[in-house]
């Protein structure tokens, strides 16, 4: 080296902005010449000067290879570089003195777009991976055999570019045996995964089967791995995964080990991983004291806690050299990202590159949150927008139709909202519902789902081809035999106003749609006991946020999470129809029922407030009646249940009910109504007298402009009977056990009206046996006097829960005087007249 030539060197070093500090020209030594002879012999300490003239004898005195095979003092000027120091007026010197020393080489060939947009880079890829080479190599040194673990995880921010660092540079220099501290490793089996990529076939993701599948039709490998290899690693002998790994490696060099790349690992504590979460965790970390097995994991900073928690994990975290923490590229590394790919590539079709434009991109991306993943984005469209010129220059970049970082995402979105028209437009919420989670401190993040989910929605397959086209690249779907579709960066969940709208509108809905799902899993695991269901006052206004943000549909077309969230009002229900349903249970049912509402038609209120009468027909027909011989029956409308005290208190309460003179003309009013001795709401009402009832249908008349009045005795038998003269029961002629709430049952009182669905009649009529005694509105000497006047007993019929059971039959008669008030007397409705 000629004296000039050293002399500018010396200026080079001097000039670098770290150089008056020891211990940051000592990194930058060690990381240049690692495992090098001028690495043990450089003394970092002293004036700068000294120690810059120094690193250069040792260069010129010890020319053998450095670890990458280059020249001391090239490798130094490569150093400069790749810690992306070779900026300004500085980039000119290096140049200068690599073209002197003879360190320049061919610029490798890319017959691919230089930037990829919001994709991670690949191994593939590392041709134009620029602005990571440190990163990279302190990843490599971890990974040495003699003090770095075995299974290294690498965290950082969303954004900071994790997946790439792993894979387009410690893959891509393993694979190219560019490692010499890992000898051999271009020999290496090396696979990557996603925990969620692969679901089982329960639906839910399985990580033991994404595990597998990131070896199935390796090209190493030539063979695929059966389909029961994921059960065996989740569910078979401690052995298996050490037979996996032995069964791989055949054919391999007796050096080669399997390198598996867990990339993504915060999908292991989204609720999608919950039953496999650590069962899988346990057995990687186990399998990374193998030989010849290695684990690189990639989680995001904010799932830290997550990691901490895991008792594993946690001495992962607690070794220097199991725990690297990747922070967002500072601004001369960005700046070799934008400029690398274009000038020290030989591109297909050479573009240049303006050079104010990248310091003035850089100068945004620096600025904003998650700017590495808008850097990235606004470069693929800028290069697209350019490359018909061969020129990308800044006034392109701050064009107004551009609209900067920020904006080339929120451009490109809207297009393809646009293109997908109307019904496009409004599946978003369909597609981003399944493709976003919202964690517990309201952050949005990315997930994963199976495009045949949307297989029956042309609307939203046609949103979802428009997200993924070549020009927008948004979405990302997988392969044919993995056709999973993701965000292509959460850069889109932060960045199109759109997306970021809706999930502020919905992102508690969001957040609750997560613990349903979470919370579904957990009780089916369990046995889907009815303890671990939610109740109706957290289940309700669940499912009523869920409804308002649109997702409660999409949820429910899962099967074990639409029985989650079946209202508790409908599985009540539902077992009443089980014949193991047992009297107390019944009874506990339809209290429930009146304590969280009702919900079937016919025992409450209409929304104006008017009892809800469910009307069955009964048809024509004839009755006898002993003693008083046969009634001809016409046809009409029984209410389905008896009066539930809730329709009866509506009369009690309204303004023009009880009180109100005008429905008890030639009736016996008594100051206030008897008291409810079962004030439950879907309870029939009780303690009424035959003038209250008859003053109630009056008031009910007037209400739905119909004629309402107590049933005549024989209208009330042939219901009962089923209309069948060869009936003396609703259901025929013998008497079932349990079909009705007699005293044979020991409940002792009455019960919700409809607990007893078995003993319903064959026109739908539910509680003609048992239950309350039933006013009828003629008198039990002369049946056909059924006008008021006089205080002859009136006829009651169909037993009550006080009564054996010969007393519900549909031919007993009996009676009760009409101002007796008992605990057992109800009473039902019947319509003559058509309804409105």
């Amino acid at each position: 080296m000629d004296r000039d030539t050293r002399h500018r060197f010396k200026e080079l070093l001097l000039d670098l902005p770290f150089w008056t500090e020891q211990r940051r020209r000592a990194a930058f030594v060690t990381d240049v010449f690692y495992g090098h002879e001028i690495q043990r012999r450089f003394i970092a300490d002293g004036d700068g000067d000294v120690v810059a003239g120094e690193l250069l004898d040792l260069c010129i005195g010890y020319d053998s290879p450095t670890e990458h095979g280059q020249a001391p003092l090239c490798a130094l000027l490569t150093g400069i570089r790749e810690h992306n120091l070779a900026d300004g007026a500085r980039a000119g010197v290096v140049a200068d003195l690599a073209g002197s020393l003879g360190c320049t080489a061919k610029k490798p060939a890319w017959p691919h777009d230089p930037y990829p947009g919001l994709m991670a880079f690949d191994h593939w890829q590392s041709p134009i991976f620029f602005g990571r080479a440190v990163e990279t190599r302190e990843l490599l040194r971890r990974l040495e055999t003699d003090q770095g673990r075995r299974f290294l995880l690498v965290t950082g921010a969303s954004g900071s570019g994790k997946s790439s660092l792993v894979r387009a540079g410690v893959w891509a220099a393993l694979a190219k045996g560019d490692a010499p501290s890992l000898p051999g490793s271009a020999d290496w089996l090396i696979t990557a995964m996603l925990p969620a990529e692969q679901k089982g076939q329960d639906g839910t993701a399985d990580p033991f089967r994404a595990l597998a599948g990131s070896l199935r039709q390796h090209p190493r490998l030539g063979w695929v791995y059966p389909g029961d290899e994921a059960e065996k690693l989740g569910t078979g002998p401690a052995t298996a995964f050490a037979d996996l790994l032995s069964r791989t490696l055949e054919g391999f060099p007796p050096s080669a080990e399997w390198l598996l790349i867990l990339d993504q690992m915060e999908e292991l504590f989204t609720p999608a991983c919950e039953a496999s979460r650590e069962a899988f965790l346990d057995l990687v970390l186990a399998a990374a004291e193998l030989p010849r097995f290695r684990v690189i994991a990639t989680v995001r900073s904010d799932f830290f806690p997550s990691c901490e928690a895991h008792e594993g994990l946690h001495a992962v975290l607690n070794d220097p050299f199991g725990h690297y923490s990747v922070k967002s590229p500072g601004p001369r590394a960005m700046t070799h990202m934008v400029s690398g790919p274009v000038e020290e590539i030989e591109l297909a079709a050479p573009i240049a590159l303006d050079p104010v434009l990248a310091d003035c991109m850089v100068d945004d991306a620096v600025s904003e949150p998650g700017g590495l993943a808008l850097l990235a984005f606004a470069l693929k469209d800028l290069y697209d927008q350019c490359r018909s010129t061969s020129r990308m220059d800044l006034a392109a970049y701050e064009h107004p139709g551009f609209g900067g970082l920020k904006g080339v995402i929120q451009r490109r979105a809207d297009r393809a909202l646009e293109r997908a028209g109307e019904e496009g437009r409004a599946a978003l919420p369909r597609v981003f519902s399944r493709l976003l989670t919202v964690r517990p401190d309201g952050t949005a993040t990315r997930r994963r789902e199976d495009k045949r989910h949307w297989a029956q929605d042309p609307a939203a397959q046609t949103l979802i081809d428009e997200l993924t086209r070549r020009d927008t690249r948004l979405l990302v779907v997988g392969p044919d035999d993995n056709p999973t579709v993701e965000v292509a960066h959460e850069a889109l969940l932060r960045e199109w106003p759109t997306l970021t709208r809706w999930i502020d509108d919905r992102r508690e809905a969001l957040q609750l749609r997560d613990k349903v799902t979470d919370e579904t899993g957990v009780w089916v695991r369990a046995g889907r006991p009815e303890s671990h269901r939610w109740r109706h006052e957290l289940l309700d206004p669940a499912r009523r946020l869920l409804a308002e943000a649109d997702l409660l549909g999409d949820l429910e077309r899962e099967s074990d999470i639409a029985d989650f969230l079946t209202p508790e009002s409908d599985w009540l229900l539902a077992e009443l129809l089980c014949t193991g349903t047992d009297h107390a249970r019944r009874e506990a049912i339809g209290m429930r029922l009146s304590e969280i509402g009702d919900p079937r038609p016919g025992v409450g209120l209409r929304e104006d407030g008017v009892p809800d009468i469910l009307w069955c027909v009964i048809p024509e027909g004839e009755v006898e009646i002993e003693g008083y011989g046969r009634f001809q029956v016409r046809r009409f409308r029984m209410a389905t249940y008896p009066v539930t005290y809730a329709q009866y208190k509506a009369f009690l309460e309204a303004d023009d009910g009880y009180r109100s003179k005008r429905w008890w003309d030639d009736l016996q009013h008594e100051p206030g109504p008897g008291r409810q001795l079962r004030p439950y709401s879907s309870f029939p009402a009780d303690n009424v007298s035959w003038w209250d009832a008859t003053a109630f249908c009056r008031w009910l008349s007037n209400r739905l402009g119909l004629e309402v009045h107590l049933p005549n005795e024989w209208e009330w038998q042939w219901a009962a009977q089923s209309a069948r003269r060869d009936f003396v029961d609703p259901w025929g002629n013998d008497w079932p056990e349990g079909d009705a709430n007699t005293y044979e049952t020991g409940i002792g009182r009455t019960t919700a009206v409809g607990m007893y669905p078995a003993g319903c009649s064959a026109q739908g009529v539910y509680d003609l046996a048992g239950n309350v005694w039933e006013w009828c509105r003629n008198e039990y000497v002369d049946p056909s006097k059924t006008q008021p006047g006089g205080d002859g007993p009136r006829v009651v019929r169909g037993g009550s829960w006080s009564d054996l059971q010969g007393r519900a039959r549909a031919v007993d008669r009996n009676y009760g005087h009409p101002v007796g008030r008992l605990g057992d007397y109800g009473f039902r409705v019947v319509c003559a007249s058509p309804i409105r």
